[in-house]
């Protein structure tokens, strides 16, 4: 509804089909038509909880195939960044989002309209919050694929250091949720996929200070030099280092530093005029859960460099923005869920 609002609002008259729809064993999710002045076109949509990811939309190639037998394929999700908008025009895909964004293109008609270039954020956030709270969901997330032993209980609140009367009540939410269930045998298994997508959808930041930086060294130079200096379990090195030295993808432009302490005299670092000019951002997080609860080391150089919790990598590149970062973001949630 909010989709159909947006494009009335744009001045286009909608009408949707009622009737059901399949097309090569896909169950279309609505049919629209659309009038503007005396053009006309059709729309097959198909709806997702959440937008794809760039690596992801090959895999979505043989849906758009099937809904253009039908009408100009649309997906539908709740939002869609500006660098994913372009990504999915040039794979063909109309599509809208539910904060008013759209783009849709028929052979004789082109629809345009971007409102936000922000993701909406809830009135209040379902997943309990905290550094406790986030560290058991960000352990559930990390738990093995196919491993034979699911976590329990008193094994997570170990593992993360928070009692076992807390890490019950956050394990009963997340149940509430539906992003766990409870094994016969009293253990945990997690829906992990559904678990990240809204851990990035729900988190709320770092928190604490952070500095705005420059170096005239490369980014990961200066991370291996704060590792080189910094004491053990002070410090976490996320995008665009981390994911780079995990799946390497690019040149990494900028580095994120999370350190409990950190002598910056030592980096050869001078301060930059703000967020824009900088290629390394030093933060002071109050959620400490962005420092993994097993260690994750990379070698740069002969130094091992820790690096910050995958999940925090994957929520930095989104945050930093930009084409290549949501590319990059995709591929590492692919690997957090795949690993072994």
């Amino acid at each position: 509804m909010d989709v159909l609002s947006a494009l009335q609002a744009a001045g286009a008259t909608v009408r949707r089909v009622e009737r059901e729809h399949r097309v090569h064993d896909l169950q279309v999710d609505a049919i629209l038509d659309l009038s503007l002045g005396k053009v006309r076109a059709r729309f097959a949509v198909e709806e997702k909880r959440r937008a794809p990811y760039p690596n992801e939309l090959p895999k979505l190639q043989p849906i758009r195939e099937s809904l253009a037998d039908v009408g100009t394929p649309m997906l539908v999700v709740p939002f869609v960044s500006e660098p994913l908008g372009t990504s999915l025009t040039q794979v063909g895909w109309s599509w809208a989002d539910t904060t008013g964004n759209f783009d849709l293109r028929s052979d004789h008609l082109v629809l345009r309209q971007r409102n936000t270039g922000t993701p909406p954020r809830g009135k209040a956030s379902r997943l309990p919050q905290g550094s406790g709270s986030l560290a058991i969901i960000r352990a559930l997330i990390g738990f093995p694929r196919g491993t034979n032993g699911e976590p329990g209980t008193t094994a997570l609140a170990n593992q993360v250091g928070v009692s076992q009367p807390r890490a019950s009540q956050v394990l009963h939410r997340l149940l509430e949720l539906d992003l766990v269930a409870r094994t016969p045998q009293g253990r945990w298994l997690p829906d992990r996929e559904a678990l990240l997508d809204r851990f990035l959808s729900e988190y709320r930041g770092p928190g604490g200070s952070e500095r705005y930086l420059y170096s005239l060294d490369p980014p990961n130079e200066v991370a291996a030099r704060a590792a080189h200096h910094a004491e053990e379990r002070t410090l976490a090195v996320s995008a665009d280092v981390g994911p780079d030295l995990l799946l390497a993808w690019r040149r990494p432009s900028v580095v994120i530093l999370y350190a409990r302490q950190l002598l910056l005299d030592r980096l050869g670092v001078v301060d930059a005029q703000g967020r824009h000019d900088a290629n390394v951002i030093v933060r002071s997080p109050s959620d400490a859960s962005v420092f993994p609860t097993h260690a994750l080391v990379a070698d740069v150089g002969g130094v091992e460099v820790p690096l910050a919790d995958p999940t925090q990598q994957v929520w930095d590149l989104q945050d930093l923005g930009g084409a290549d970062r949501l590319e990059a973001a995709g591929r590492l949630r692919e690997w957090l869920l795949n690993r072994p």
